[in-house]
């Protein structure tokens, strides 16, 4: 595969993400729109998805670091067989996420102190949700394993398409029209399922034409194929383990401010709805830096490797701080599309302002984790963070948001002092990990 250059890989995804982001505040406008309570019962079980998403993307992290890997060596079939392998297992793995929050999401929802207004299509969102997460392992392997050959500018396309179909699909359903009933909020979930259910056809037909083979992980043998699981899953679970452990430290945090107010939880839903260019920015960049990585990691090219990192860092650091500031500018048009509330105005433009000192910290951090994955170096990088977040993170929290009733400022002052910690920690750990390789490179 002829190498691709950090833009050429980043710039669609960006778009995409992008496209994305514009979608998110679509839909979040299409919620609101139809009701307030509506949009706050989604924000809520989307929290709880949210880690269940994260698990469901279990193989893929690890795939998508083995199968660079592998072309970087020139190794195409085995790149194939570590997608094919990786797509098989998230299936699994998402089966048994959906079953599990089908049954509990009556209890998942009680525990993060659901507002009994809203409770009833939390759940509903929830159960529809369960079958969704099923395709979503899928389609998450598949798009690793196209990211994984380059191929982004295919998942934009792709993405173009599903985000398109999914506003149109969204519509219909939760206000209803012509045959189709109001909804509501039921609406929106099933949108959601059928669109990942279409998503997953697509790219499963792409990676046969646009890649020329054929996934046929059943004609494996069996040690092979727990070879290569065991492969993936030794760079994955600290990843998954990390994510679920957010996910989770997110879902206490929202039940620290929930029974304070629903414009509280509208507040911060509509913050990270805003914010959320930020995250497409920072993450386009980082996933584009991986592929990178991988390939110079792959081809013993450590000096390379070194220089694509901090490149990433510097340019992801600059844009997303830069997007910040630009956020809080135009705060109040921007909030206006969702609510007239002038106590939501009022949060929301604080919270942007504190996201501008996040965001330098918060890009070092996701360009190094994922650099230091990619070099298979997690645990450390994970058990750091994990340390920082409950030891620390969780205590502070509870004493800024609920004891000195600062409610959702309160957690916005801990996510910045929690994000220069973690800087600091994985620059440290970076620098004693490229020393390491820096004496063996080759190119």
């Amino acid at each position: 595969m002829k190498e691709k250059k950090l833009f050429q890989l980043s710039y669609p995804l960006l778009l995409n993400a992008l496209i994305g982001m514009v979608v998110m505040l679509v839909d979040t406008y299409i919620l609101s729109s139809y009701s307030e309570n509506a949009a706050a019962a989604v924000s809520i079980a989307n929290q709880i998805l949210l880690v269940a998403f994260d698990l469901s993307s279990l193989f893929a992290t690890g795939a998508v670091v083995l199968i660079s890997r592998s072309l970087g060596e020139g190794n195409q079939l085995k790149a194939q067989r570590m997608a094919e392998t990786a797509m098989v297992a998230n299936g699994c793995v998402s089966f048994m996420l959906g079953m599990v929050i089908f049954v509990a999401a009556p209890v998942m929802a009680a525990a993060i102190n659901c507002p009994p207004l809203i409770i009833e299509d939390a759940i509903t969102y929830l159960r529809v949700g369960a079958f969704t997460i099923v395709f979503n392992g899928v389609m998450i392997a598949g798009s690793g394993t196209l990211r994984g050959w380059g191929e982004t500018r295919v998942l934009l396309v792709l993405g173009t398409l599903a985000y398109m179909a999914y506003l149109a699909t969204s519509y219909v359903l939760v206000f209803g029209w012509g045959p189709f009933p109001e909804w509501g909020v039921f609406g929106s979930a099933v949108a959601t399922l059928v669109i990942r259910m279409l998503a997953v056809v697509g790219i499963l037909c792409v990676i046969g034409s646009h890649l020329k083979w054929a996934p046929s992980f059943w004609r494996r043998g069996w040690d092979e194929t727990m070879d290569r699981i065991r492969q993936m899953f030794q760079l994955s679970w600290p990843t998954a383990l990390d994510n679920l452990a957010y996910g989770f430290y997110q879902m206490i945090l929202v039940s620290f401010i929930a029974p304070f107010s629903v414009a509280m939880l509208l507040s911060r839903t509509f913050t990270l709805v805003l914010s959320a260019v930020l995250t497409v920015v920072l993450m386009s960049i980082s996933q584009a830096s991986e592929v990178l990585v991988g390939y110079h990691y792959g081809a013993k090219r450590f000096r390379k490797l070194s220089q694509c990192v901090m490149q990433s860092a510097i340019a992801a650091s600059i844009l997303t701080t830069a997007l910040a500031i630009s956020l809080y500018i135009f705060t109040e048009p921007l909030i206006k599309l969702f609510t007239d509330q002038t106590t939501i105005h009022g949060l929301v433009k604080e919270l942007l302002w504190l996201t501008i000192f996040v965001q330098p910290f918060s890009a070092v951090n996701t360009i190094l984790f994922h650099s230091l994955k990619t070099l298979g170096d997690v645990k450390i990088p994970v058990a750091g963070t994990q340390i920082m977040m409950w030891g620390l993170s969780v205590p502070m929290a509870y004493f800024l948001a609920v004891s000195s009733g600062m409610g959702v400022i309160g957690l916005w002052y801990v996510l910045i002092m929690e994000e220069l910690l973690k800087a600091l920690f994985l620059m440290l750990r970076w620098c004693l990990r490229f020393r390491k390789h820096s004496k063996s490179d080759i190119a």
